[in-house]
């Protein structure tokens, strides 16, 4: 399958309200020595699309409330939320199906 049937796939779940996105564990921006815990995601609710960041340093985890970064913005376009959560990082190539525990 290509990248870009790769793309629509996912992007027509997130028109029918599901969460597509990811997460992993990455080099922080600032200080590429230490790690961070990363979540992206989307969905559709309410006709406009939810966009979801989270991070935290991983040693960090037992007092997430007091450390992470967490940003849940609502847009009216697809393209704007896509377009932040890229800003964020995120690869859009990588959104699928989350298992376990959804963000939202």
């Amino acid at each position: 399958m290509s990248h870009q049937n790769e793309e629509l796939v996912w992007k027509k779940a997130v028109e029918r309200g599901r969460t597509r996105g990811y997460e992993c564990i990455r080099p922080k921006p600032n200080a590429p020595e230490k790690q961070e815990f990363i979540q992206y995601a989307m969905r559709k609710k309410d006709g406009s699309y939810q966009a979801y960041f989270f991070a935290v340093d991983p040693q960090d985890v037992h007092i997430v409330e007091d450390c992470a970064e967490e940003e849940l913005l609502t847009f009216d376009d697809f393209d704007q939320a896509l377009h932040y959560l890229c800003s964020r990082g995120a690869d859009p190539a990588r959104f699928a199906p989350f298992k376990g525990q959804k963000p939202f």
